[in-house]
Parts: C-alpha cells; sequence; structure tokens
C-alpha cells in the first residue's frame, strides 16, 4: 500500500477517527478526514464492507468502495457480535478523538458503544451519528438508503418539471450527508479545541439532503403572513444541441444576452419584445434557447465554445464524466489525481476539492484491504502479539 507518510501533513494530521460505518455516507465522511490528514481506522465486520462487493472489482478491491474510502484509511476486522470484539473496539475509542457511525438509532447502546458510555471513558470524545431521520420521530425505526430519501425530499417533482418524479441518478443524498457530517466534525474539534469538552453530533440524511436540495424550491413558503403571487420556478436549465453535442449555460444580463444572440447569428433577436430585459428572458427562457438552437444546431460544439469564450458569454460543452477527466481546467486543477500503487498498479481518484497554501490535502492513497492494517491498529494500542494471535484464533479480529 502506498506509504500514508509520504503524503503532505494535512489540517487535521494528529486526529485519530473510529470508523464504524458501511456502504456511503460515512465512509465518505471518514475518506474526507482522511484526505485532510487524520489518521481514520475503519472497523469492519468479519466479511467487510458490503460495497467492498460493488463491481467492478480488479483483484479484491472495488471502484465505488475506493472512491469512498481512499485518503489513507486503515482497516481492521473485528467481529461486534463478540463479547471480546466489543470490548476491542472500546479500547480504540478510548483513544480516539471522532467515533463516526451510520448504525440505524439504538445499535450503538445495544452493542455497549453508545455516547454516554463511551464519553464516560473520554470526555473529549466527538461521537458523531449519520442516520436516516435523525435519533428520535415517527420515522426513527425506519430504514433509509438514499433513493427514499429522495423521495421523501419533494425534489423528485421539481427534478422531473412536475411532468413526473426524477430522481438524480447518484447517490447525492449519502454524499451530502457525509460532506456535512464532515462539516459538523470540524465544528465539534474546534469546538474542543476552545473548551476541551467533547460532544455528540447527529446528522439525518433527510435533513443534510434538504439543507442543500430544497432552497428555491421552498420560495412561495417562504413568507407566510403575505399574499403573494404563486412564483412559478423558471425552466433555466436548457442544453443545446449543436451538431455533434451540446452545450449549455445561463444568460443573466442584456450584455450576456446581446453577445449570445450576436454569436448565433440571431441579432433579430434583440428587437424581440418577449427578450426584453432580465424578466422577460427568464419568462420565456425555452423559446430564448430554443431560438438560438436554430443556428447552433448547425454549428460545431468547439466552434459554439469558441465563440462563447471569446464574447464571454457563459456556456460550456455538456461533457461525458470520461471527456470530463481531459478537460484542460480538470488537469490544470488536479481535480482527479492519478497515482502508483504497488500492488494494483495505477490509479485514478477524485482529488480532495479545497486547496490549502500551507497544509494540503492529499487523495493519492488507496483504500485499503480488508484487514490490512489490523495487526498495526493493534500494536499501536499497546496490544501484545501474543493477544493479537489469540484474537485471530479465535476469529475476533481479521
Amino acid at each position: 500500500m502506498t506509504d500514508a507518510k509520504t503524503t503532505p501533513r494535512g489540517p487535521c494530521t494528529g486526529i485519530r477517527v473510529i470508523e464504524l460505518a458501511a456502504m456511503i455516507s460515512g465512509p465518505y465522511c471518514g475518506q474526507m478526514l482522511a484526505q485532510l490528514g487524520a489518521e481514520v481506522i475503519k472497523v469492519e465486520p468479519p466479511g467487510g464492507d458490503l460495497l467492498r462487493q460493488s463491481r467492478p472489482v480488479y483483484r479484491d478491491l472495488g471502484a465505488l468502495f475506493t472512491h469512498h474510502n481512499g485518503g489513507g484509511k486503515k482497516s481492521i476486522g473485528i467481529d461486534l457480535t463478540t463479547t471480546a470484539g466489543r470490548e476491542l473496539a472500546r479500547d480504540l475509542i478510548a483513544g480516539a478523538d471522532v467515533v463516526l457511525e451510520n448504525f440505524r438509532p439504538g445499535v450503538m447502546e445495544k452493542l455497549g458503544l453508545g455516547y454516554e458510555t463511551l464519553s464516560a471513558v473520554n470526555p473529549r470524545l466527538i461521537h458523531v451519528s449519520i442516520t436516516g431521520y435523525g435519533q428520535d420521530g415517527p420515522y426513527v425505526k425506519r430504514p433509509a438508503y438514499d433513493q427514499a430519501i429522495q423521495a421523501l425530499s419533494g425534489y423528485m417533482w421539481v427534478q422531473g418539471e412536475n411532468q413526473k418524479p426524477e430522481p438524480i441518478r447518484s447517490t447525492i443524498v449519502d454524499r451530502l450527508s457525509g460532506v456535512t457530517a464532515c462539516h459538523g466534525v470540524l465544528a465539534a474539534l474546534l469546538h474542543r479545541e476552545r473548551t476541551g469538552e467533547g460532544q455528540q453530533v447527529s446528522v439525518p440524511l433527510m435533513d443534510a439532503f434538504m439543507a442543500v436540495i430544497l432552497p428555491g424550491s421552498t420560495n412561495n413558503e417562504t413568507f407566510l403572513d403575505a399574499k403573494l403571487d404563486h412564483y412559478e420556478p423558471r425552466k433555466i436549465y436548457q442544453p443545446v444541441p449543436t451538431s455533434d453535442g451540446y452545450v449549455m449555460g445561463h444568460i443573466q444580463t442584456d450584455a450576456q444576452f446581446e453577445a449570445c444572440a450576436k454569436m448565433f447569428g440571431r441579432e433579430d433577436l434583440l428587437s424581440d419584445p418577449r427578450f426584453k430585459g432580465v424578466g422577460n428572458r427568464l419568462s420565456n427562457i425555452e423559446a430564448m434557447w430554443s431560438e438560438m438552437a436554430v443556428n447552433a444546431k448547425e454549428m460545431t460544439t468547439d466552434l459554439v465554445i469558441e465563440l462563447a469564450v471569446a464574447n464571454d458569454v457563459p456556456l460550456n460543452k455538456v461533457n461525458r464524466v470520461q471527456e470530463v477527466m481531459r478537460d484542460p481546467q480538470a488537469l490544470h486543477n488536479e481535480t482527479f489525481v492519478e497515482f502508483e500503487d504497488p500492488e494494483y498498479g495505477r490509479m485514478r481518484q477524485l482529488n480532495f476539492p479545497v486547496k490549502f497554501s500551507a497544509t494540503p490535502g492529499s487523495a493519492k492513497v488507496r483504500a485499503p484491504k480488508l484487514g490490512e492494517n489490523t495487526d498495526e491498529i493493534l500494536r499501536n494500542a499497546g496490544i501484545s502479539d501474543e493477544r493479537i494471535a489469540d484474537l485471530r484464533g479465535k476469529r475476533i479480529v481479521s
């Protein structure tokens, strides 16, 4: 495995995180903390995180698992269904700064790993729980996955422009919840730095997703005592076909509209009353882009972008995922990073998106194999080789 000691020291260096999380939301938070320099110890059941099985798999490492568990995480397999396994987990957490989990409410308590129990041993501990709906309430016992939260949020009708419900075809709920949990961890660490006090941090998938996706969709429910006309959202997302693809952007100012019309050879639109001023253009935005498309569909995408850049029009090519990996700005920003792993060869991953001048994070370390760091983790916790051998013999660890 790539040596984490050779990677830059991120701003969270020295912070130890015990990750009792599986699938996407919790591990994505753990990955971000690892990329920021934290030591993240991923505790997995004997069979490993189920995400490991998601295809494509190269040797024994799944691509989707890799994209949520990189950054230098360490893996230890512990059977938490056993008394010895739970005791071992408590020993690890006793020396940690953060414990991160995404079990259903009540599971950690049944394991003897609830906040009250752990904080009694480690008062500075930050205990982060990612759940579907929160720690209590009418839905507390419901299982939750990304698709179920998308359905609940109301946004699928917005996505489908009120014609039929359309999901966002990405596990966006889980990842947004992971990002939100990372914010919570960093804020709790700052509070602890000031006061010495640990705390419990709760992140419901439901709330994390709605906080990001719904602003703009709740405008008509904002001023509760006002009698205002109902506002219909404008269909501002309009891909424009070219002769060999699509472009898309947004026209806001009069200067941008004038430049766009001239760029597409549609100066006649400048005198069209439907497009006079921002308000009229927004009210007729589908018609505006349809008019622009008359000539755009006869032009190549490269020509459209060349003219857009020359005329300061905010348009971009509609890329496929494989194309954006070759995009000049993405290459310049190192949006994706490539590195050589001694065992798995060349690998590509998304980089940490925040750039630090003094303490850069790093994504150039692959995800761990199941139990790859078990002996190292246990020795660092002060456990003798004899006890490690006993734990392995009894299949408490793997």
